[in-house]
């Protein structure tokens, strides 16, 4: 027998048959269905109708949500699950070098399975249906936290690191995620691997910490795989001196510890610096992105990469202001991030558009794609961010900020 629910709202959003936008595609109106009923059978969607034209089979479930407005489930492209236990414990608004020097020390205590669940539980409960979550030793926990709270999840296994040791027949696959996979069952890493490979992506961290042979590799192996590639770019001033000169706060921090002895910067900006290593196109994700001038962003767009933007955490960490005006401008695919809750003070993506909303008086209508179509777009799903016949049934309230 098929399970039936009738999710009534005052009004809906379904995305139904819209594209990722960009530029002032971005602000083009959305069709709004008031009074909506939305039919959901074994969890996907049947349609989606005024509430007048609905006609729900006897015994269906039929839940009134009252005066809010539903959309797709979001997507927070970007977040740090696996560092959830480290809430409100770094140093936030003195630089980004200050942030991570109050990180590091944490980074030597084991993840909490606890924190890791509620996270991927918060995020469920505030409307998110997928993630693109970075991950490292904690990655058969996150993803085992994900598929318990029924959270969709990229993984993005993240190389860390400059020393070039790395073992040949491991790559692309960061030795931290094979470690863990291998800890959390007895078989060979090839059998418990397959099935969640499917979900994996290798990635690189960032290039002031990520071997630049690696960050090739993992962008190459994504591309022929059809994979979406991600790293950190363009974050922070310090990022920028420390690949421009090799000097600064971020410097001082990391040499000898993570840059190797004699290792010289690649006196480029970090958009020069990964166009030069073949790391932009599409496919690829770049998330931040605070530091990118006019140009950069044009070139960046050019390239067919796509931008995650994550304004409350750029804001706590006083990196600067997400550059939502200059990535509109330039064209390039946008999407929302929330970071970790290291940086930031919930997971909740939607959050992250209401930022946008306050700061840069930002419509609804382009918000709300950046959490849809946009997202999904980035990450490489092909059945999320919309709610259309056959798709899963996941939907999201949202904020008063950004109805319309």
């Amino acid at each position: 027998m098929s399970d039936c629910r009738v999710v009534r709202a005052r009004s809906l959003v379904s995305m139904a048959g819209e594209s990722p936008a960009r530029g002032e595609a971005l602000f083009a109106p959305l069709h709004k269905l008031d009074d909506a009923a939305l039919v959901l059978v074994d969890g996907r969607v049947e349609e989606v109708v005024s509430w007048k034209r609905c006609s729900p089979p006897a015994g269906a479930e039929v839940r009134d949500l009252g005066e809010v407005c539903l959309a797709p489930a979001v997507i927070n492209a970007h977040c740090h699950v696996q560092l959830s236990h480290l809430a409100g414990r770094t140093r936030w608004q003195a630089g980004f070098s200050a942030w991570l020097a109050s990180l590091i020390p944490l980074l030597r205590e084991p993840l909490s399975a606890e924190a890791v669940a509620g996270a991927c539980a918060d995020m469920v409960a505030c409307g998110t249906g997928h993630a693109g979550d970075f991950a490292g030793e904690g990655l058969a926990l996150v993803d085992a936290a994900a598929r318990r709270a029924g959270l969709g999840m990229t993984h993005f296994c993240e190389w860390f690191g400059m020393a070039a040791p790395f073992i040949d027949a491991v790559r692309p696959w960061p030795p931290r995620c094979r470690a863990a996979l291998e800890r959390d069952d007895d078989r060979p890493v090839a059998e418990v691997f397959a099935p969640l490979e499917a979900r994996c992506a290798p990635a690189g961290h960032a290039l002031y910490s990520t071997a630049p042979e690696v960050l090739r590799d993992a962008r190459q192996w994504c591309a022929e795989k059809g994979r979406p590639f991600a790293l950190h770019l363009a974050e922070s001033p310090e990022e920028t001196e420390l690949l421009l000169e090799g000097s600064g706060p971020l410097a001082d921090l990391y040499r000898g510890i993570v840059l190797p002895e004699g290792w010289r910067p690649p006196r480029l900006r970090p958009l020069a610096f990964a166009s030069k290593l073949g790391l932009l196109g599409q496919g690829t994700l770049a998330v931040h992105g605070v530091q990118l001038d006019a140009r950069e962003m044009r070139a960046l767009a050019a390239s067919g990469a796509a931008l995650c933007l994550c304004p409350r955490s750029n804001r706590h960490l006083g990196v600067g202001e997400a550059p939502l005006a200059a990535a509109v401008e330039s064209g390039v695919l946008c999407c929302l991030g929330t970071d970790g809750l290291s940086s930031n003070t919930d997971l909740d993506v939607r959050q992250e558009a209401v930022a946008l909303r306050e700061s840069c008086d930002a419509s609804p209508e382009a918000l709300l794609r950046l959490l849809t179509v946009n997202a999904a777009q980035a990450l490489r799903l092909s059945r999320a961010g919309r709610l259309e016949p056959g798709q899963p049934g996941c939907f999201s309230v949202l904020p008063e900020a950004l109805r319309f």
